[in-house]
Parts: C-alpha cells; sequence; structure tokens
C-alpha cells in the first residue's frame, strides 16, 4: 500500500474559492520515502496578504510558476492508487478536489487524517496542531506554513503512527464515496456543497419524492455515512434511490430537532417509518386513584391518553422521573416505580413522605403533583430560548406562549437585544404537539447554554 502525504498553501480568498500556490507530496509506504514532488503554482489571482505574511510566498516568487491544469496531469498519476494523507486532511483534500471541479475532474482517493490518528494513537497531549505535535514528539519542522517544510514533518509523524499501529493504519483510513454504487442521477456536487454544521438533509428519488430526512450537527459528514453505508439490507436500499440531496441549516441543534420531528410527521418518508411511530415511544400519564392521590405512570404511548410529557424509550423516561422524584419528594409506588403495595424504599430513607402509606395527605401530595405538572408546562410563562444562528450575527429563535411552543425562526443579534418583543414577527408559526414539548424540555435539560428571555 502507498500513501501520498500532501501539503498545500492557498491564495487564502474564501474556502470554497481557495485556489493552490505551493504544493508537495511525499509518497511513502509506511516504512521511507518512496519519492517527492514539490512545486509552486500560478493561482492567476493576487494572494491574501494575510496568507503571505503566513507563509512568506508573496506574488513575485508565483511569476513564471505553472498554473494548476499544467501540474494537474502529474499530481493525478502521481497519486493514483494511494492513500492521500493530510494534516487535517478535509482542508488539503477538499482543496485539492476542488482545483479539479473547476477543471471538470472528479478527484477521489480514500484519505487518512494524522491529527485523528495522532489523538488516538499518540493521546494526552495539549494541542494536536502541526507546530506544536511536532514539537511535542521532537519531530523538525523549520518553516512552518510552507507545503514542503509542512509535508516532510507530516511525513515523519505518519511514519511514526504507522509503526505504533500493528494494523498499518487500515482502521483510520476513510474510504471515498464510490460513485459506481449510488444512483446515476444523483449528482455529488449536491454533496460536495453541503456544510459541515448543523441542520437538517432530505434524500428525494428519482421521481421527486421525498424519501427520508435527517438531522446532524455535522449534516455533511453524516450524510457521507448514508452514501458510504452497506451495514443493512436498508441501508443499501434506500443509498440507491438517492438521486437529489437538499439541506437547510438551523445553527441550533434544538431547531433542528424540531424541523426534523415536523417534516416527518407532515411528510411521511417512507425510510423515516420507524420514526414516524417509535421516536417518542413512551409517554408521563396522570391519574387520580380510589384514595384521591395523583399517581404518575410511564407507559408506551396510546392514541386514548394524553400525555404530560413523551420520552425516546422508557429508560429516558424513568431518568427523568426519578429525578423529579427526587425534587418534589413524591412517592416511588405512586409513580409505579416501586412494586409493593406497602411503603416505598424513598419512605425509609425520609425521600418520601408518606403517601403510600396514608401519612401525607392527599391534597398536600397533589399539590407537589400539580407543581411538577406545571413545570412539564413550563409554568405557562412566555419566553424566547435563544441559541446560536446559522452565522455569528444571528440567533436562532423558539417561541413559546402560555407554555406552549409557538414557532421557531432567526433573527439577527443586534435587533432580539434591542427588543424581544418585536422579533416576534421572524418566528415561523408551528401546531404544537407532545413530541415538540418533550424535545425542548429534554434540550433545556441537557445544554445549559441556551439562553432564556421571558416576554
Amino acid at each position: 500500500m502507498k500513501f501520498a502525504i500532501v501539503d498545500i498553501e492557498t491564495t487564502g480568498d474564501k474556502p470554497k474559492n481557495f485556489k493552490v500556490i505551493e504544493i508537495a507530496i511525499i509518497l511513502h509506504d509506511g516504512q521511507q520515502e518512496l519519492e517527492t514532488y514539490h512545486t509552486f503554482v500560478d493561482p492567476q489571482e493576487k494572494v491574501n496578504p494575510f496568507i503571505s505574511r503566513l507563509t512568506g510566498i508573496t506574488d513575485n516568487d508565483l511569476i513564471g510558476a505553472p498554473k494548476f491544469f499544467e501540474i494537474a496531469k502529474k499530481i493525478v498519476e502521481l497519486t493514483k492508487n494511494t492513500i492521500f494523507v493530510a494534516h487535517n486532511v478535509s482542508f488539503d483534500y477538499g482543496v485539492l478536489r476542488s482545483e479539479y471541479k473547476r477543471l471538470g475532474y472528479d478527484y477521489r482517493l480514500d484519505h487518512l487524517d494524522t491529527v485523528q490518528t495522532a489523538r488516538i494513537l499518540f493521546p494526552g497531549h495539549d494541542s494536536y496542531g502541526l507546530k506544536n505535535i511536532t514539537k511535542a514528539l521532537g519531530i523538525p519542522l523549520t518553516k512552518h506554513h510552507r507545503a514542503i517544510d509542512d509535508t516532510k514533518a507530516t511525513a515523519i509523524l505518519f511514519q511514526m503512527l504507522y509503526e505504533k499501529d500493528n494494523n498499518n493504519l487500515n482502521t483510520f483510513i476513510k474510504g471515498e464515496i464510490n460513485p459506481k454504487l449510488l444512483n446515476p442521477y444523483l449528482k455529488l456536487e449536491e454533496f460536495d456543497d453541503i456544510p459541515n454544521k448543523v441542520g437538517i438533509y432530505k434524500f428525494y428519488n428519482e421521481a421527486g419524492e421525498l424519501i427520508y430526512i435527517g438531522k446532524s450537527i455535522h449534516i455533511k459528514k453524516r450524510v457521507e455515512q448514508h452514501l458510504k453505508n452497506t451495514k443493512t439490507q436498508k441501508a443499501l436500499e434506500m443509498r440507491t434511490k438517492i438521486a437529489s440531496i437538499e439541506h437547510e441549516l438551523t445553527g441550533s441543534e434544538l431547531v433542528a430537532l424540531l424541523r426534523e420531528s415536523d417534516e416527518i410527521k407532515k411528510n411521511q418518508p417512507m425510510y423515516n417509518r420507524a420514526q414516524r411511530t417509535t421516536s417518542y415511544s413512551h409517554g408521563l400519564y396522570v391519574h387520580t386513584d380510589q384514595n384521591g392521590y395523583k399517581n404518575l405512570h410511564l407507559k408506551k404511548i396510546n392514541e386514548t391518553g394524553n400525555a404530560l410529557m413523551t420520552f425516546t424509550s422508557l429508560q429516558n423516561g424513568k431518568n427523568h422521573l426519578e429525578f423529579w422524584l427526587d425534587k418534589y419528594q413524591l412517592c416511588q409506588r405512586l409513580c409505579h416505580l416501586h412494586p409493593s403495595k406497602e411503603a416505598c424504599f424513598n419512605f425509609t430513607i425520609k425521600k418520601c413522605e408518606g403517601a403510600c402509606i396514608g401519612e401525607e395527605s392527599a391534597d398536600d401530595y397533589n399539590k407537589k403533583v400539580d407543581q411538577l405538572i406545571a413545570e412539564i408546562n413550563f409554568n405557562m410563562e412566555s419566553f424566547l430560548i435563544l441559541d446560536k444562528g446559522r452565522n455569528s450575527k444571528e440567533y436562532s429563535l423558539i417561541l413559546l406562549e402560555n407554555g406552549q411552543y409557538k414557532g421557531y425562526g432567526f433573527a439577527f443579534r443586534y435587533l432580539v437585544k434591542r427588543n424581544p418583543n418585536q422579533v416576534k414577527k421572524f418566528i415561523i408559526p408551528q401546531t404544537t404537539n407532545r413530541d415538540f414539548q418533550s424535545i425542548i424540555k429534554s434540550m433545556l435539560l441537557k445544554n445549559d447554554k441556551l439562553e432564556i428571555i421571558h416576554l
């Protein structure tokens, strides 16, 4: 097996428009260097001054250098049948693929990231940036941010990793998407254009029918997993039917969860079949027993009862209920978490005030249950939840009025801070349901960085 260890310096305009100004490639077999290639490249545009200061490469250095199309064939031949290796491979590999894309060529190789590999094989370092990890491991690096010097240092690091791993780094190699295994109508440019950010994604078949909706905090990575998935018959079948991909950035994981749930309920995609009914499989219900005590009971969701809150599993519901049990000193038996008809265990350790054996009156106990119900319904309050937006200048907004979810939206940060009540006009109205309430409640418990503004 051969590896092509690569480092690239670029013009540094915008990631999508980066042009190569220097490239170095070292072919390696894991034990020794086999061949080295290095050249400046004329990008046919000015180099960003910041990049010139960072790398020391100026426009004058690039006068007379070959243009990328003049070296493109050489690079393809040099790297053919190799594993593409780089320190932060997504950058170098992405830039090179973009250069070839402009030439109408689909450049694809299996690849390996020495940053991620070093984190696992050489754990415990404060930083895995090339300058810091090479210094920590005693690897010489004379001119950082110059392609040839960075490639030489990466090659030494790569060989150390190769020698450390008993499996010749095979487990760290990421296979590239194979277009031959995909639907012929799928344009991989649609995948290439997806950013690795928070949002939802949609798959359509050849007839334009929506067949799957998903969400992720790294949507490109998640979509890539779908396009490579061979683990189940369902995954293989769906992969061959994906003819088009759409994505929507949300900035916020909470908004992504709400959007995914809403889209699944509205569109009922064929490959979201399980999520239609089992995404929130259990609910918390309340009933009053013959002694007048309000009982809480976790059970599978049914259409006849109105759940106070829904959960993704019975265990997920138990975790919440046990937290509330301690918070409100509720009775295990009256919450159906203790099978005995006698005093519950919590009564013996003074965490239950005796409702299970009549020592606490039904009125006093029911007040505590009502407090919990009020908490689940957000105490019927009206407020905005602020989270990260799709860019640094905006917030995502989730609006609740009288404890009920009303919708989501996006607004500039300065507008939200100036007058929160005015940003209601940016809210996209939504019809609430028990799953939305549960998603919001769970995320508020999980993410303490969410900001709440009471209205």
